[in-house]
């Protein structure tokens, strides 16, 4: 039976001005006893500048003032991923680009106004048939709520030696999209975690063991410092198992990854992030399985980030991967009718 996709308005996230609200989990209450597709965000935030900096941190991005952004499905974590990471993987599946109003310069000003969206992607995106991967819940009676988790710097949005702001009226309205086919279980749930690493010298093997248990849709790469994003972390990359090697039993140079992420997700993407997709051309069946291969890893070239941000070099140079799992559930088919 069809049912058609409905959207929902939750109640606005918005955590109080000040530092007391930061890195504390600000969440809504969404719907129970629905087939979710996906949460939209629309995080809009002020910046004022009273001393000018010398550059942008995070393309001046609003979402440099959150930590991370996820969902909590009767308080355990099912979706944990950095802000900016997240709109990264939501670039990658859109057909166009997303809105974005982002800070254009560092010097002074007042109550400008930036804003982002992002969406956390509740089922497989750019699947053939993502009805076929809604999230629902095991327990009906237990809360569901998306969250974000803020962290207020004007170094978030901007950089300098003198810098001198603070990002203020930070909100997050939150959409539900969902139907009602709840006795039309779902194949399987997503599952989304990140591994961060950090990078304290040069290594021409550096390895990442991704610890992949369940089905894996894609991963998403991030080079991330102290001050914000670079680009300059990763220099090869490989990614194996004990069996095989997904991409390169050489490393393939992690340049070439991030221009072709161009042709397959379709459009420009932001410097320094790769999406590694298992689910290319829509097919579930791709998915890396954990029950053929084990011990699944990346082994990166990496040198610490020598990007300058307010006159001298990044510090806290780090690898930062999100995992977009699939899992078996109660509330999943038993098996699915795939072969995965």
């Amino acid at each position: 039976m069809a049912s058609t996709d409905r959207i929902r308005n939750l109640a606005t996230i918005a955590p109080a001005n000040g530092t007391a609200t930061d890195n504390v989990r600000a969440r809504t209450d969404a719907d129970n006893n629905k087939r979710t597709e996906r949460y939209d965000m629309l995080v809009r935030g002020q910046v004022d500048i009273t001393v000018a900096g010398t550059g942008l941190s995070n393309r001046g991005s609003i979402l440099g003032a959150l930590r991370d952004v996820g969902y909590m499905d009767g308080g355990a974590d099912k979706y944990v991923t950095d802000a900016r990471l997240a709109r990264f993987i939501a670039e990658c599946m859109a057909p166009s680009p997303l809105p974005a109003t982002r800070l254009a310069a560092a010097g002074v000003q007042a109550a400008t106004l930036l804003s982002e969206y992002v969406p956390l992607w509740m089922c497989a995106a750019r699947t053939i048939n993502p009805d076929e991967t809604k999230y629902v819940e095991v327990n009906k009676g237990l809360q569901q709520q998306p969250f974000v988790t803020p962290l207020k710097l004007i170094t978030g949005v901007a950089n300098g030696a003198a810098l001198a702001g603070t990002v203020t009226a930070l909100t997050v309205d939150v959409q539900q999209r969902f139907d009602d086919l709840i006795a039309t279980p779902p194949w399987i749930s997503i599952f989304q975690r990140q591994v961060i690493q950090t990078v304290s010298a040069a290594n021409p093997v550096f390895r990442i063991d991704l610890r992949a248990s369940r089905y894996l849709r894609g991963l998403a790469i991030q080079q991330d410092t102290d001050q914000g994003e670079v680009s300059d972390i990763i220099t090869n990359l490989v990614l194996r198992g004990d069996s095989k090697s997904v991409i390169g039993d050489q490393g393939v140079p992690f340049a070439d990854l991030v221009a072709s992420n161009a042709e397959e997700m379709g459009g420009t993407l932001p410097p320094g992030y790769l999406f590694i997709d298992f689910c290319r051309y829509g097919r579930l069946s791709t998915m890396w399985n954990p029950y053929e291969d084990t011990n699944l890893r990346l082994e990166l070239g990496v040198t610490p980030s020598v990007t300058v941000f307010a006159g001298a070099a990044a510090t806290g140079s780090r690898v930062r991967v999100a995992m977009i799992e699939m899992e078996s559930t109660p509330a999943t088919l038993p098996k699915p009718p795939i072969h995965i």
